[in-house]
């Protein structure tokens, strides 16, 4: 009988910290699930540390790539063996708290209209000691917002209906960057998204980690996102617009007036966009002027530069 949850995690040279990030998977007060590893090319001792794994416990199974094709590729190789109704994502150098897996999966079986749940992280150092709070929007309508303008879901946190992923193609192949932001441009309008309160992870933050190289490059792969989904909301994209959302995710706060002006009048367009395109319900349209708001307060300058600003 297939098992509820397929955790899907890929490995490239994650000896140094893939022990740990296995066994809290393994110790979950949830055991239902198929633990599918992924190496995607390793060069160091990731397979012979899997493999050990996979002696001991039945519920692992490697797969191994003949060469490094990237994160998204070994992701969907995981995603196409798996067999549970639900898949859990997690990179090797993050921890799982034993509670994840059972919250997420009776958060789904309670709600079967969610398609996509993440949950708050704790942002770590190398030695597991707290950084910050990784706190994301618990409903569907700012999850959307946020798609253009902040955290909208975790990735590594995420557990997904196998049949959204499969329906949906799987992640992008050959992407290096962005690689969940590009998954959830393309789910809107075809899921509806959540995340829990509940602190769930830690996400390990050290100087190997993807989250802390390639600032421009990343930069630029969220700048390509946006105007994906701007043409698919508008028909068109233009390239001011885009970098002036791409400002106000950063927190830039140089708006002078005339442009702030300019940006409510985007994100209007943008609210009434994702309600003709079915990405949120009409009921909702109160959470995203909500959201507007705030960020509009939130790019202001302060006031001490206020004058400066009007000029």
């Amino acid at each position: 009988m297939p098992p509820t949850v397929s955790v899907v995690m890929p490995v490239y040279n994650g000896e140094r910290f893939l022990p740990e990030s296995m066994a809290s998977v393994l110790g979950q007060t949830f055991a239902d699930f198929e633990f599918i590893i992924v190496d995607d090319g390793s060069t160091d001792a990731s397979v012979e540390i899997v493999r050990e794994y996979e002696r001991r416990d039945a519920r692992v199974r490697q797969l191994q790539l003949p060469r490094n094709l990237g994160q998204a590729s070994a992701i969907n190789r995981g995603i196409e063996q798996a067999s549970g109704d639900y898949v859990a994502m997690l990179d090797c150098d993050d921890i799982c708290l034993p509670d994840r897996l059972r919250i997420q999966v009776n958060f789904l079986n309670a709600h079967p209209h969610i398609g996509v749940l993440g949950c708050t992280m704790w942002v770590v150092d190398e030695g597991l000691e707290p950084l910050f709070c990784y706190t994301v929007p618990e409903d569907h309508a700012r999850i959307v917002w946020n798609l253009f303008y902040g955290w909208s879901v975790a990735g590594a946190s995420t557990m997904i209906r196998r049949e959204i992923l499969v329906s949906a193609g799987g992640y992008e192949g050959g992407r290096n960057l962005s690689n969940d932001m590009e998954m959830w441009s393309r789910l809107a309008g075809r899921a509806r998204f959540a995340n829990l309160p509940d602190i769930s992870m830690f996400y390990r933050r050290h100087s190997q980690a993807k989250g802390t190289v390639n600032v421009e490059q990343r930069r630029a792969a969220v700048a390509d996102i946006m105007r994906r989904m701007l043409t698919r909301l508008w028909g068109e994209a233009p390239e001011a617009t885009v970098e002036r959302f791409l400002r106000v995710r950063k927190g830039a706060k140089d708006f002078r007036r005339a442009e702030r002006k300019l940006l409510r009048a985007e994100m209007t367009r943008l609210i009434d966009s994702f309600l003709e395109a079915g990405w949120v319900e009409a009921d909702e349209r109160p959470q995203l002027q909500s959201a507007m708001e705030s960020e509009l307060r939130r790019i202001r300058p302060r006031r001490r530069h206020f004058w400066k600003r009007l000029l």
